[in-house]
């Protein structure tokens, strides 16, 4: 009898650990097919579609509906260029990038229009375009560079009880800067205080400073001739509010710019 008892109690622990067993199982597949059904649920809203993707020297820059669609980026980024060269004539426009493209399948929210993916170009960060062009031609003289909508805020000398090394030229922000005197860049980039600042040398020592600007059209190397466009008034770097701070230093020493400006 006490052997019959034994053999129904452990039939029964057998017969209760399978079933939690199966349970667990169970339990996991119903698990596992809900998180793919959600899986699925989630697919069902993403709409994925063909579309081209375009390169500039092997970097991905814009995810386009069409071929015709390049056509229309480089144009706009183009017609950029030509604005921002400041030239009268324009006699030849160079791309300056290899540009390559291929078919892919994306989510519909990567495809934009040309105008979106050209103003990412051209307000790049550190005004460095990933895709741009080289205009050659002849360049507009302006009668009066630096101060063409501007008006001199400060002036060279003592100010709140130190020294102003150059004078303050108030102006709109984006309005175009000029070359006061020719020579070669010596900087161009970030400077602590000046923020985007061009800085140029000529043959006689004379450095010209040009800083708080938005934009930089000029880099280091580069000659400088007397009315070349080089950047656009800002107000980067410790500035109150859009203008440019001009300087202009013989041998390291600041002098009054005032005696430079038409």
């Amino acid at each position: 009898m006490r052997k019959i008892r034994k053999g129904n109690s452990i039939i029964l622990l057998l017969t209760l650990v399978l079933t939690i067993i199966l349970m667990s199982i169970i339990n996991s597949t119903y698990k596992v097919n809900r998180t793919v059904q959600s899986h699925k649920i989630a697919n069902e809203d993403v709409i994925n579609k063909e579309a081209i993707i375009v390169k500039s020297d092997g970097v991905k820059v814009a995810t386009l509906q069409s071929e015709e669609d390049i056509s229309a980026l480089l144009e706009i980024i183009k017609e950029e260029s030509i604005k921002n060269s400041n030239m009268t004539k324009v006699n030849e426009v160079i791309l300056n990038n290899k540009i390559t493209y291929y078919t892919d399948i994306v989510s519909e929210d990567e495809i934009r229009e040309p105008k979106y993916f050209a103003y990412n170009i051209i307000n790049g960060h550190d005004d460095v375009w990933s895709i741009s062009f080289t205009v050659k031609g002849e360049k507009a003289k302006d009668s009066n560079p630096v101060l063409s909508r501007g008006t001199i805020s400060s002036t060279f000398g003592m100010r709140w009880g130190r020294m102003h090394k150059g004078i303050d030229i108030a102006a709109p922000k984006g309005t175009p800067i000029h070359a006061i005197l020719p020579g070669k860049v010596i900087f161009s980039g970030w400077e602590s205080g000046y923020g985007y600042v061009v800085k140029i040398e000529d043959e006689e020592d004379r450095i010209t400073i040009y800083g708080h600007c938005s934009k930089l059209f000029v880099k280091k190397g580069e000659i400088i001739k007397e009315g070349d466009k080089i950047a656009e008034v800002g107000s980067t770097g410790n500035s109150t509010g859009p203008h440019l701070h001009f300087e202009v230093r013989i041998k390291g020493e600041p002098v009054d710019p005032s005696n430079y400006i038409k």
